[in-house]
């Protein structure tokens, strides 16, 4: 059967259900059951029929698109992050759109406001907040449709949103390090910030830090600036590594011959790819891990088990993150749709996470 000529009953009647469940099934719609959805789109594919987007938005007033944006492709947390939400869109027979803003704050207004597609193709968006600030209106700038920010960490959220475990997580990995042994621990990640700045903290990496900080201060360790690094890639890293090694080798005495500093046994870190970056720097100055230095990462997405040595870290739970997004954007859709007066208040969730211990916290 030629495309041309495939219909929606057409592929109602491969599956065995009704036109209507089958146009449901298709547009992601709630209330079919995934066995049946799975039918419908098997039937779609066996008959090669394809949605005329054109007259189903004209119907629907729906594209069945989502707009992710995100800081970049060339990560490996990016990488992840958008495989996995993309995944659950198809999933739910709606279509990715992907779009990257190089951690660009106007690059981010203009996919959401300027981006010629925005007010006439997309469903819903969906964005990754960390690096663009607290003071951008994201909340306005997409011209009121369905929006779900990804680690916006706002004190009081004004779109829905789906946070990292970033506080609590970060105090599990410096626990994790005063577990194995360590009293002097260096924390790289955000800059050092005052308790009181970290109170009110309002993003990712400074919500790690006040976990870490948290953790310290519960087992009578120091927290001060001598021992908090500013780094979020690998690069950042290796200088924290550098840096951190000179104490170590300054407190034995074997630079100048003269014991000064403080000789960190212990290296938390806010991603994986400043870890690895900090590994780096200290095996260049011959310091080892996890012998003289024992060192976690955050996030868990950049193949620790097979680098030497293999990285201990913060897993996070990227399919729950995926599954928490679409429920919130898709309930908005649906509201959307029906037109409702009344708006359901935002949302926040928190996804969950595991400590994975590998050879850099072990000996």
């Amino acid at each position: 059967m030629s495309q041309n000529r495939t219909t929606l009953r057409d592929v109602a009647a491969e599956a065995g259900v009704s036109p209507m469940t089958a146009s449901n099934a298709l547009h992601g719609k709630s209330g079919v059951r995934e066995s049946t959805r799975l039918r419908v789109l098997a039937a779609a594919n066996k008959l090669d029929y394809r949605i005329n987007l054109t007259a189903s938005m004209l119907k629907s007033g729906r594209s069945n698109i989502i707009h992710i944006i995100v800081n970049e492709f060339d990560s490996p947390f990016y990488s992840k992050l958008t495989q996995t939400l993309s995944n659950e869109i198809v999933a739910r027979g709606l279509t990715p759109f992907i779009e990257q803003t190089h951690y660009s704050p106007d690059a981010a207004e203009h996919a959401l406001s300027g981006n010629p597609f925005s007010e006439q193709l997309f469903d819903g968006e969906i964005l990754h907040a960390t690096g663009l600030g607290t003071n951008m209106p994201l909340s306005k700038l997409n011209g009121g449709r369905p929006f779900v920010l990804l680690d916006a960490c706002e004190e009081a959220p004004t779109v829905d949103a789906v946070n990292f475990p970033n506080e609590e997580a970060e105090r599990a990995a410096v626990q994790h390090l005063i577990d194995r042994g360590c009293r002097n621990i260096a924390v790289v990640g955000h800059p050092f910030a005052s308790p009181g700045e970290l109170a009110h903290a309002q993003n990712a990496f400074a919500l790690r830090l006040r976990g870490a900080r948290g953790a310290l201060l519960d087992a009578g360790l120091p927290y001060d600036e001598s021992m908090v690094f500013a780094g979020g890639d690998s690069t950042s890293g290796i200088e924290a590594g550098h840096t951190i090694a000179d104490r170590i080798l300054n407190a034995r005495g074997q630079n100048d011959g003269q014991r000064s500093g403080t000789a960190f046994d212990g290296v938390c870190c806010a991603n994986d790819f400043v870890a690895f970056g900090v590994v780096r720097g200290l095996t260049d100055r011959g310091i080892h891990v996890p012998r003289d230095v024992k060192v976690i990462g955050f996030d868990g997405v950049t193949m620790g088990s097979y680098s030497t040595p293999s990285l201990s870290t913060i897993q996070v739970d990227f399919d729950q993150l995926a599954r928490f997004a679409l429920d919130m954007i898709t309930a908005r859709i649906e509201q959307r749709a029906r037109d409702e007066a009344d708006q359901l208040p935002p949302s926040r969730a928190t996804i969950g996470y595991q400590l994975v211990e590998r050879e850099s916290t072990t000996e």
